[in-house]
């Protein structure tokens, strides 16, 4: 999984509250976030890795699944593919969201 995604229902429809990223996030995974990968600086969440890593990082993490429980009507998980495994020629993963919990899934 990449992360977890909170929505909460507004009057013009979902609208997210909080997004919490993975700490370890594969390079085709983050590939997906870079138009031009050998260019870049391939610093795509690492601050979310240093949030993991600290202890006030984690209070903060941890305050963000607090208020997902509390106030969220449905909650995803951004997960993707690994296109290694299939020794295909793309290299980027394709990045999709699964809803887990509440909802319908016309909502989206």
């Amino acid at each position: 999984a990449v992360g977890v995604v909170g929505y909460i229902e507004t009057p013009r429809g979902m609208r997210t509250i909080k997004t919490v990223f993975s700490q370890h996030n594969s390079d085709e995974c983050k590939r997906r976030f870079y138009m031009n990968w050998y260019r870049s600086k391939k610093k795509a969440h690492t601050r979310t890795a240093q949030k993991w890593a600290d202890e006030e990082g984690k209070k903060s993490i941890e305050a963000d699944f607090a208020k997902k429980a509390k106030y969220c009507t449905v909650i995803s998980v951004l997960c993707h593919t690994q296109p290694k495994l299939f020794k295909l020629h793309e290299k980027k993963s394709h990045i999709m969201e699964v809803q887990i919990i509440g909802g319908e899934s016309a909502d989206m």
